[in-house]
């Protein structure tokens, strides 16, 4: 992501955490006794379609007390397998028409703020040329207002809707809720602010959604890419109970170095203890999931929740989170080398 994108993000969702209420109901919340919690594993055992959606089933964990049970036991399950919804879904809105000669889709990034897409003619690594282009939804009350409001000199419109410059970058407010941008980024030997110009210009209605790979609680931050649709990398965070983790989606069977098997939900599972604690379960022969604590911190510097005052997750704890975890086991990477 490039630095004026970055910024723009972060002072809007910091203007967003400075508007939270007073931690006090959160807390009040957080310590009222919980209703009795169902921890969803969904399963998408074949490619998205209905018969496959209409097979769905899930199962709950019964995770034991903290302390009770060493990393080597075997975690207690039960089997109740019930229909649910598929998978969640996010719409994708718009897409851009025209792009560069030789680049295709390879990245997708789903988050709390919107969505985004990168093309490019090969890799998206660090320093490698690309086209990012990106959909602002959940945070555009604070964007919106800083491209209306930006230098005269950098206004301008992108079909007929109030637009602004950002360094080389392009903003347009394409709806009262919507902000599109698109990035040219590590791109040479073009005039960079007309190729962004054609784009913006060519950018219609995307009718179509993707599948988010995983989910806690309907919330999540997902990067998806690859070079094809059969070699992918998905990996991101997810919160629950105001807790953020780590979660990675593997094509693999190798159990983490060091680690000590367990199950989870009646699927073999490894935990390692080393750092925040490691957690990988095996949803399918060649399909793994790891989950790691990523940040024990309450948005807007609350204190946290209680029993997550360590930065440590022993192995119950973990295996909660892995049986909250709604996963899409045949990822939705068809659109990766595509235009």
């Amino acid at each position: 992501m490039n630095d004026t994108t970055e910024t723009l993000i972060t002072d809007a969702l910091r203007h967003r955490a400075e508007r939270t209420p007073p931690p006090g109901a959160v807390l009040a919340a957080l310590h009222r006794p919980r209703r009795t919690r169902k921890p969803l594993l969904l399963v998408l055992a074949a490619a998205g379609t209905t018969a496959a959606a209409a097979a769905l089933v899930v199962t709950t964990v019964n995770a034991p007390v903290v302390g009770q049970a060493p990393p080597a036991r075997q975690l207690t399950t039960t089997a109740a397998p019930t229909p649910v919804a598929d998978v969640p879904t996010r719409a994708l809105e718009y897409r851009p028409g025209a792009m560069l000669d030789g680049y295709t889709e390879r990245e997708r990034t789903i988050a709390g703020w919107g969505t985004s897409r990168i093309y490019a003619p090969g890799s998206t690594n660090p320093g490698s040329p690309l086209v990012r282009f990106s959909v602002f939804t959940a945070i555009t009350d604070d964007m919106a207002p800083k491209v209306a409001n930006a230098p005269v000199g950098d206004r301008t419109a992108v079909g007929g809707a109030t637009a602004a410059w950002f360094g080389e970058s392009l903003y347009w407010n394409a709806a009262p809720d919507r902000v599109l941008s698109v990035s040219l980024e590590n791109v040479t030997g073009v005039d960079v602010r007309a190729q962004v110009r054609r784009i913006a210009d060519s950018v219609t209605a995307d009718p179509t959604s993707m599948r988010v790979p995983f989910s806690l609680d309907g919330h999540s931050y997902v990067v998806v890419n690859g070079p094809s649709a059969t070699d992918w990398a998905i990996a991101g965070t997810s919160h629950l109970d105001y807790v953020r983790y780590d979660v990675e989606l593997l094509r693999t069977a190798e159990a983490p170095a060091g680690s000590t098997p367990t199950t989870v939900d009646g699927k073999p599972a490894h935990y390692s203890a080393d750092g925040f604690g490691l957690l990988a379960v095996q949803l399918a022969p060649n399909f793994q999931v790891r989950v790691t604590p990523s940040e024990f911190k309450v948005p807007g510097g609350k204190p946290v929740p209680s029993g997550a005052e360590t930065e440590h997750a022993p192995v119950d704890v973990l295996a909660r989170v892995a049986a909250a975890l709604a996963v899409d086991t045949n990822p939705d990477a068809a659109w990766i080398g595509t235009r």
